[in-house]
C-alpha cells in the first residue's frame, strides 16, 4: 500500500506494556504510513485522544483508573466518526452489550487475529484516503473556479479597456470624417465653382474668338469639373450613410421602389422598359437610407439596361438557402463573376467608358445594408443581366434592430 504521509493515526490503549509495544510494532511494520500513539490506561488514553484526535482507537476493556468502554463513551462524544475497536480476553456478555450501547465499532477477542485487525485498519485507511482525495478534488475544483473567475474578470477588464479604446478611436475617426466632410463640401466646392464660372465666362465672352481646339478644351474642363462635383456629392452621401443615426420605422420598400422607378422612367420616357414590382414588401429601418439604397440599385439597373431594345427590371422577394431575401433583377449588361469580391469596394467599376459611373454607389449600398444588420450579394452573367440580393433582420415583420 502506498504511503499516505501519516494521514491515518491510531491510538493503542493497553495496560500491558509488552502487548502494547508488540501491537504498535506490528502495525508499523505492515503499514509504515500509520502514525501510532499509545497509552497504558483509560484515563491517559482519553488525554492522548484529546491531544491527537486519532482516526482509530484500539483499546483493551479491563484497565485501571478508567476501563476501555467508559473511555470509548467519552471518545464517542468528542469525535463521533472515530473508529473504536475493543479488544479483550474475556467473553463477558455484559461488556459486549455495553460496547454495543455506546457504539463501539468492532469487538475482537484475544489472542488477537491480526488478519481481522489489519482488515479493519485497511478499511480506515481506504476511507481516509477517499476522503482526502475528495477534499483535494474539491480544493482543486475551488482553485480552478477561482482561477476561472479571476481570468474572467481579467478578460472582462481587458475587453472593457479595449472597448473604451476602440470607442475613443471611433469617436476620433468620426470627428476626422466630419472634418473631412466639411472640408470637401466647402473647401473643394469653391475652386470647382470658380473653374465652372470662368470656363463659362470664357465661352460666353470670347467663344467666337477662340479656336475650335480651345473651345474643346474648355468643354473638357467643364465636364471634368462637373464630374468632380458629382464625385464630391457621392462622397458626402457615403459619409452621411456611415455617420447617420439609424431611426428604425416600418418602411414599405415596394412603395419606394415604385416611386424610384417612376422617376427614372420620367427621365427617359421613350425607353421601352418592363417594370415589375412585388407589393407588400415591408421592413424596419431608416426610411431615408432605404430610399438611397433603392435609388442606387435601380439606378444601376436602369443604366446597365440602356442598350437593350426591351429592358426588364424586377423587384421582389424570394428564398435563398432557406432565408428570405429581397432582389432587384435586370436583363442588362451584367458582369463577370470573377470580379464579384471587388463589387462593393469604393471606386470599383466593372465596366468601361460605355457606362458612366464613379464606383461609389454600390459601396454606399453595402454600408447601408451592413448598418441594418443584413447582407448583400450579386449574381450575374455578361450580357445576360444581374441580380442583387439583400437580406435584413426580421424581413417583412416591421421589427426593429437592437
Amino acid at each position: 500500500m502506498a504511503s499516505l504521509g501519516g494521514i491515518v493515526s491510531i491510538l493503542i490503549v493497553e495496560d500491558d506494556a509488552s502487548t502494547r509495544a508488540m501491537l504498535g510494532r506490528t502495525i508499523t511494520l505492515r503499514s509504515p504510513e500509520v502514525v501510532i500513539y499509545s497509552a497504558d490506561n483509560g484515563r491517559s488514553g482519553l488525554e492522548q485522544f484529546k491531544k491527537h484526535s486519532p482516526d482509530m482507537v484500539i483499546t483493551d476493556i479491563a484497565m485501571p483508573q478508567l476501563d476501555g468502554i467508559c473511555m470509548a463513551a467519552e471518545i464517542r462524544s468528542l469525535k463521533p466518526d472515530a473508529v473504536i475497536i475493543a479488544v479483550t480476553a474475556y467473553t463477558d456478555t455484559t461488556d459486549l452489550l455495553r460496547a454495543i450501547e455506546i457504539g463501539i465499532d468492532h469487538y475482537l477477542l484475544k489472542p488477537l487475529r491480526l488478519d481481522k485487525l489489519f482488515a479493519l485498519i485497511d478499511r480506515v485507511i481506504a476511507a481516509k484516503t477517499e476522503a482526502l482525495n475528495r477534499q483535494r478534488s474539491e480544493e482543486a475544483l475551488r482553485l480552478s473556479e477561482e482561477r476561472h473567475q479571476s481570468d474572467l474578470r481579467l478578460a472582462n477588464e481587458m475587453l472593457e479597456r479595449r472597448v473604451k479604446e476602440r470607442t475613443a478611436e471611433l469617436e476620433a475617426a468620426v470627428r476626422d470624417l466630419q472634418s473631412f466632410s466639411y472640408s470637401v463640401s466647402h473647401d473643394l466646392r469653391a475652386p470647382l465653382r470658380h473653374i465652372n464660372s470662368f470656363s463659362a465666362i470664357l465661352v460666353e465672352d470670347h467663344g467666337e474668338d477662340l479656336p475650335a481646339t480651345a473651345r474643346g478644351y474648355l468643354g473638357r474642363i467643364a465636364d471634368a469639373s462637373s464630374r468632380m462635383a458629382a464625385l464630391i456629392d457621392h462622397l458626402l452621401e457615403l459619409s452621411r450613410v456611415i455617420r447617420v443615426e439609424i431611426m428604425p420605422v416600418p418602411v414599405d420598400l415596394s412603395k419606394i421602389a415604385g416611386s424610384v422607378l417612376g422617376m427614372l422612367q420620367e427621365t427617359e420616357p421613350k425607353r421601352r422598359v418592363e417594370l415589375l414590382v412585388e407589393e407588400g414588401i415591408t421592413v424596419s429601418g431608416d426610411k431615408y437610407l432605404f430610399r438611397q439604397l433603392l435609388e442606387n440599385l435601380f439606378g444601376n439597373a436602369w443604366k446597365y439596361t440602356s442598350k437593350k431594345e426591351l429592358a426588364r427590371i424586377e423587384f421582389g422577394r424570394t428564398e435563398v438557402a432557406g432565408q428570405e431575401a429581397i432582389f432587384i433583377k435586370d436583363n442588362g449588361a451584367g458582369f463577370d463573376m470573377a470580379y464579384e469580391k471587388s463589387l462593393f469596394g469604393l471606386f470599383q467599376r466593372l465596366h468601361g467608358s460605355e457606362f458612366e459611373g464613379l464606383g461609389i454607389g454600390l459601396a454606399t449600398v453595402h454600408r447601408i445594408i451592413q448598418r441594418h444588420g443584413g447582407s448583400i450579394w450579386a449574381e450575374a452573367e455578361e450580357e445576360k443581366g444581374a441580380t442583387f440580393y439583400f437580406t435584413l433582420p426580421e424581413l417583412s415583420t416591421g421589427g426593429a434592430w437592437a
